[in-house]
């Protein structure tokens, strides 16, 4: 085997690799980026985990029924880096919640804001439009 057919499949493993990564990372593909939906609710599940963390949250809606939304989040390492451990949040919290709605209607939201009333903790997302 030659050199140059060699170097084709790292080539184009090299060029591949970031492709896939931001396609999984393709927020505004699943997500609304200038929508914006407000929640709030009783955390049932925290879910600290990769390559998303996510929230369960039960909502009581206008008609009084209640309503399970998962919230998308960071992964594990950015939240560490933030100062979050699996106990940051746990099922029982009383939270109000920003975020970017799902684009297929489903209770869904890639989280922006969190805030805790009860002990005045909030958080704002960080990083950009595909972290």
């Amino acid at each position: 085997m030659n050199t140059r057919s060699r170097l084709l499949p790292a080539a184009i493993a090299m060029i591949g690799a970031p492709l896939i990564a931001a396609a999984h990372h393709s927020f505004p593909a699943h997500y609304v980026a200038d929508g914006n939906v407000v929640l709030e609710g009783t955390v049932s599940e925290f879910l600290w985990r990769n390559p998303h963390s996510f929230i369960h949250l039960e909502v009581t809606n206008e008609q009084g029924e209640p309503e399970f939304w998962a919230l998308e989040w960071h992964n594990t390492v950015i939240m560490a880096r933030m100062g979050f451990t699996p106990d940051t949040i746990r099922a029982g919290d009383e939270v109000v919640v920003s975020g970017n709605p799902a684009r297929d209607g489903t209770r869904r939201i890639r989280m922006v804001t969190l805030e805790r009333p009860a002990d005045g903790f909030s958080v704002t997302r960080t990083g950009g439009a595909n972290d």
